[in-house]
């Protein structure tokens, strides 16, 4: 399995939570499209996508010091093998 595969099952596995939050939003607007809540879901859900998936890990990496920055560097090197940072 090269990098790009293992990328794509990565992406795939976490866009499941926004595909599922996707259909509850527009299950909810064609229930009841004059809720003003409906956006402001809508627009959260935007923006958890716009934020990178990995962004979290930094961050908790960053919490470990010395070894947390080891880590970070691995997981950068890593993320450029799967093709997901130039």
């Amino acid at each position: 399995m090269d990098g790009k595969q293992i990328g794509s099952a990565i992406t795939l596995i976490l866009l499941i939570p926004t595909l599922i939050a996707l259909i509850s939003l527009s299950i909810k607007t064609h229930e009841d499209p004059g809720n003003l809540k409906n956006v402001e879901e809508g627009v959260n859900i935007a923006v958890d996508e716009a934020i990178p998936w990995w962004l979290g890990i930094f961050q908790w990496l960053a919490g470990l010091g010395l070894f947390g920055a080891i880590l970070i560097i691995a997981f950068v090197l890593f993320l450029k093998w799967i093709g997901e940072v130039r």
